[in-house]
């Protein structure tokens, strides 16, 4: 027979093995479709979640602005309603270590209100300890925890402890003064010297701040009673103010009248 007949016959047959890899191909091309309809529904669901989740703390975080403006509008409903959020909030996203500061804030109002006890918020300890290891450097989150250890638990070793940590990683925002200031003139008279000394620095930072800060340190001293202390240390600390200041520590907390 010819040689073009065995050539023609071989080229005939080889054909007949390739599909192989055109099925590997295919299938790959599958399994590649499906783990991407995965991913995207995996991606759509921890997008929907961290978007309910967002929506609940902004709903709690409407409430605690509400109450640090006007106490009187805190109840036994929105104290709910903002604690009902919240746990909604961590649930969805249970390592966001703002939601985690925002819940702790959301108990103690609940407390403040006396819609709780001490022992029924006792889990804010480990709220605010998971915020810290979250978000080691954060001031907020030592400072909230300060005012937990030392308002509500009355201890307030770790409460300066904690108060010194705020300070190291934030020694200019509000919260580390307000909340050591708060702390410290609440416990004045069994503080340390180490310990008044930094209630006397939080009292100048407050002085400085601002109008509202400034008053609120004016309210607390007449509370506990401390105007006289603080006229001597800001009478010594006279240079670090301008004069319209000066005249206004002289007034409100020195008892002089222009």
């Amino acid at each position: 027979m010819p040689a073009s007949y065995f050539s023609s016959g071989r080229r005939s047959r080889r054909p007949a093995t390739p599909p192989a890899p055109a099925l590997q191909v295919t299938v790959t091309t599958k399994l590649l479709a499906v783990l991407l309809l995965l991913a995207a529904g995996w991606l759509g669901h921890s997008i929907s979640n961290a978007g309910l989740a967002s929506a609940y703390y902004f709903k709690a975080d409407y409430y605690i602005n509400l109450w640090q403006r006007k106490p009187k509008t805190l109840d036994q409903h929105s104290w709910q309603e903002a604690a009902d959020a919240m746990a909604q909030a961590v649930q969805r996203h249970p390592q966001h270590p703002h939601y985690l500061l925002t819940q702790a804030k959301v108990n103690e109002w609940g407390w403040y209100g006396g819609f709780k006890t001490a022992e029924q918020i006792a889990e804010n300890e480990q709220l605010y300890l998971k915020a810290i290891e979250l978000r080691p450097s954060w001031p907020n989150a030592y400072a909230d925890y300060a005012y937990f250890l030392g308002m509500v638990n009355f201890r307030i070793t770790e409460a300066f402890t904690a108060l010194q940590n705020a300070k190291k990683f934030g020694p200019f925002i509000p919260e580390t003064f307000q909340r050591t200031f708060t702390i410290a003139t609440h416990h004045w008279t069994i503080l340390s010297g180490s310990q008044k000394a930094m209630g006397f620095q939080a009292l100048e930072a407050m002085i400085k701040n601002s109008y509202s800060t400034y008053r609120q340190a004016v309210e607390t001293s007449k509370q506990y009673q401390l105007q006289r202390q603080f006229c001597i240390y800001l009478r010594l600390k006279k240079a670090e103010f301008a004069s319209s200041t000066q005249k206004n520590i002289e007034k409100d907390f020195c008892g002089v009248r222009p």
